[in-house]
């Protein structure tokens, strides 16, 4: 999960600097206006039989589009509402993180958003209105719209990356994150592409390399590497990280499937819906009722009377790999009369649903094993091998095959700072909701 970012930091005694921030924001939206989309087949769409007839002739990169690597992730959100934000031992007033968001909110979708997204490609606005925060959802607990979004951009990426290279193989280079990455992918085997296809299998296999770059990311923030000004270290493996990671890659898996990617408005358009009814069948509740969600668990999964970056400000880690996971709900915090009281209260937007929706991510198609059709390498930055990654002994490199071992250290140490148990969801002794109790002087 990234640092708060601008967007998710009330300003609330400075009007001067807000006016500032958005005079800024159009100043840079109105230099886009020109900006043609950067990918578009919609004129020479590439149907499943013209993409399988291309693969066994050799297959002609023309006919898939280029997609750009996503630049930046979005920044977001810290698992924490309405909490202070510190700078080394002083106090930022004025400020405080609100991560909650509404699903009325979420906006349109727009690929690589980055901070600031324009939107030259047919809309009506000049800056586009795509939101991001969490919110809670009766089935699959809370949910990170920003990791949703960067997951399924990333996964769009791959897929185009993988079509392009399939019959000759090659390396995807990555920008660094946590270190440098880049992907080495072998030749797809033709009986597989004919057996299943090759949308199909290039996109399940888009969908294992995003997911396990997304256990990266976590990996990296937990060793002390971030993208922005702030330690991301409190973000790292936090509750509701990679089922939202996960909900990402499936979203853009179906967009995929069904030849929704065509173009860049295609995409945008086609994961705006899927994000919406995804969220919708999860039972997103209301905005204020996702803020009475963090109180519910504010004392067990995180502390309001901690600040930003405090580590010590998400105390429950889920360290839960997969490959099927399964959402923490606030039940498996702690059962309590109010939150009986409040499933009833929401039964309509839960459409009288409350169980848990697991999900998972594939690590074969047929018989083929994905970690044998590519490989991820990643060589740690040096701020994370400085922090104590453990390295196989002789090497610099991490692959997904290392991961299990990293996060089984991650583990052992987050017990040590956090508190044994911090990797379950349920409270631990001295731990009970501070739910109704009146905000304690450390949230800002």
């Amino acid at each position: 999960m990234a640092a708060p970012s601008l967007a998710s930091v009330s300003f609330r005694r400075s009007p001067l600097l807000r006016i500032t921030v958005v005079a800024a924001v159009l100043a840079l939206a109105t230099l886009g206006a020109g900006c043609r989309q950067k990918w578009d087949i919609t004129a020479r769409p590439a149907e499943d039989k013209a993409l399988e007839a291309e693969f066994f002739a050799g297959l002609d990169s023309e006919i898939v589009p280029d997609i750009p690597e996503p630049a930046s992730l979005r920044p977001c959100c810290i698992f924490a509402n309405d909490v202070g934000v510190q700078v080394g031992s002083y106090t930022v007033p004025g400020y405080e993180v609100r991560s909650v968001i509404g699903v009325d909110e979420l906006g349109t979708h727009h690929y690589n958003h980055g901070a600031v997204a324009l939107q030259p490609r047919g809309g009506d606005g000049i800056v586009a209105d795509e939101k991001s925060g969490i919110l809670y959802t009766c089935r699959g607990g809370f949910i990170d719209i920003a990791h949703v979004r960067d997951n399924a951009d990333r996964t769009l990426f791959l897929v185009s990356r993988i079509a392009r290279l399939a019959t000759s193989g090659g390396e995807i280079h990555l920008s660094d994150e946590g270190g440098e990455r880049h992907i080495l992918l072998r030749p797809l085997d033709p009986a597989l592409v004919e057996k299943f296809g090759l949308r199909e299998v290039g996109a399940a296999l888009a969908e294992w390399l995003d997911y396990q770059l997304s256990v990266w990311h976590e990996i990296a923030t937990w060793y002390g590497w971030s993208a922005t000004g702030f330690s991301e270290r409190p973000s790292a493996f936090s509750p509701e990280d990679l089922y939202s990671n996960l909900l990402g890659v499936r979203i853009a898996g179906i967009a995929i499937r069904r030849q929704s990617a065509a173009s860049e408005i295609d995409y945008d358009r086609s994961v705006t819906s899927l994000l919406h009814d995804a969220i919708d069948k999860l039972g997103a509740l209301p905005k204020d009722a996702s803020r009475r969600a963090f109180e519910y668990v504010d004392g067990i999964w995180w502390d309001s009377t901690k600040r930003v970056p405090d580590n010590l400000l998400v105390r429950h880690r889920n360290l839960d790999l997969g490959p099927f996971l399964r959402p923490w709900k606030l039940i498996d915090a702690q059962s309590s009369d109010v939150l009986r009281r409040d499933a009833k209260e929401f039964d309509v937007a839960c459409h009288g649903d409350w169980s848990p929706l697991p999900l998972s991510v594939a690590n074969r198609i047929g018989g083929a094993a994905f970690r044998d059709m590519a490989t991820l390498e990643i060589k740690p930055a040096k701020v994370v091998t400085d922090n104590g990654i453990p390295l196989e002994s002789g090497s610099d490199l991490v692959t997904p095959e290392d991961f299990q071992s990293i996060v089984d250290a991650i583990a052992k140490a987050a017990d040590e700072e956090l508190g044994p148990g911090v990797a379950k969801p349920a409270a631990r002794p001295g731990e009970s909701s501070r739910y109704g109790q009146k905000p304690d002087q450390g949230r800002g």
